[in-house]
């Protein structure tokens, strides 16, 4: 008694989306860290296109600290910024825009807050400042 196996269906297989749809992504970084060299580096990814959407840039940040000195050189308001809180050990900030035509992600962990203190921060629309 082997096991069977079966073809994909269409909704379980996709096709594979070419490299060269990221491009446009790639070429945003590039211009990142032409622009901003001296600013600290984070993790970087670059998502592939889903559906409709375009490949997209996130850069993921250890501290806020690097965070807020990204936000400040990108122009970013800070209103655009968010708190997120899944426990005291995971807080952490995120904003969303666009750079060079792609969407762009940026998050910033280790916010020196509790959880309890960041959602207080949430409902009364105010994310504290971050020291640089």
């Amino acid at each position: 008694m082997g096991t069977e196996i079966t073809e994909p269906t269409s909704r379980s297989f996709r096709q594979p989306r070419l490299i060269g749809e990221q491009r446009a992504a790639v070429e945003a970084l590039v211009t990142l860290t032409e622009m901003l060299g001296t600013l600290p580096g984070g993790y970087i990814k670059i998502h592939q296109p889903v559906l409709s959407t375009p490949a997209t840039l996130a850069i993921q940040f250890d501290n806020p600290q690097a965070f807020e000195q990204w936000r400040a050189a990108l122009g970013i308001e800070t209103s655009a910024v968010a708190l997120h809180a899944t426990s005291d050990e995971h807080v952490w900030l995120s904003v969303e825009s666009v750079f060079c035509g792609v969407p762009f992600e940026m998050t910033g962990f280790g916010v020196p807050l509790t959880a309890e203190q960041a959602k207080t921060a949430q409902c009364v629309h105010q994310v504290p400042a971050v020291a640089a």
